[in-house]
């Protein structure tokens, strides 16, 4: 399995070598996000560690930048565990964040635990799903609007596809949560609506934002489509 490891701090990058070089990862190094990137354009990887420190002045940019190129999940390493730090970290598409120093032993569950949830979201390729003009390929991890791809981590692929799975009915924020998160994050409503958030910036450009409502302040419902949806639905979206 291939990993990139992006800092600035050389120590920093050492400690995740020695612990993931073990767990059979092959490790690329960056000192900042720009080669990183390249990197990620010319080959496959499975997890992306960035260091928020190694992009001060662009790092939220940083985030959505290698996103666009990798559906990889990307774990955020901060110094900092400011809320509004972190719910801008995952609103830009992080998956995960850890604040450092961290425990090497819980750095290691919450990548395997994304590596999971990868793999849950992504069962065997026949099992496409259809909603008018957006069609998912959960064997690829793959997300097309109007025949044009568009990029989802694995929580926001994860929850479109449940979605898509009930389309036209209300889904509630307890099945979203327990089929992404698991048991532990049933109530965390607030960490779904950034999640949800994302997912209709991204189907903003094909005017289908509106088609993820939410019903009540505990359910969320994506519409029926049809093939020219987005001239059928409202200009916006509640909640």
């Amino acid at each position: 399995m291939s990993a990139s490891l992006i800092s600035s701090d050389i120590p920093l990058r050492r400690q995740l070598r020695a612990l993931l070089e073990p767990e059979g990862f092959d490790i690329r190094e960056a000192a900042s996000p720009a080669p990183a990137v390249d990197h990620l354009r010319h080959g496959r990887f499975r997890l992306i560690i960035l260091d928020l420190e190694s992009a001060p002045r662009e790092r939220h940019e940083a985030v959505k930048a290698l996103k666009r190129m990798s559906g990889a999940p990307l774990i955020v390493l901060s110094r900092t565990d400011d809320d509004a730090e972190v719910v801008s970290a995952l609103g830009h598409g992080a998956d995960d964040f850890i604040v450092t120093p961290f425990n090497p032993g819980v750095l290691l569950a919450r990548i395997y635990a994304n590596l999971r949830m990868l793999r849950r979201v992504s069962p065997p390729a026949a099992d496409h799903l259809v909603n008018g003009p957006v069609r998912m390929d959960p064997g690829r991890h793959e997300v097309r609007v109007n025949g044009h791809v568009v990029s989802f981590s694995p929580k926001e692929f994860g929850i479109l596809r449940q979605l898509m799975i009930h389309k036209g009915e209300p889904v509630s924020n307890q099945i979203l949560l327990r089929h992404i998160w698991g048991d532990a994050h049933t109530r965390d409503d607030a960490y779904l609506r950034v999640y949800i958030s994302q997912i209709r910036k991204k189907l903003q450009p094909a005017n289908l934002q509106a088609a993820i409502s939410s019903t009540s302040r505990k359910t969320y419902r994506m519409a029926a489509l049809a093939d020219d949806a987005a001239g059928q639905l409202p200009p916006t979206a509640t909640h």
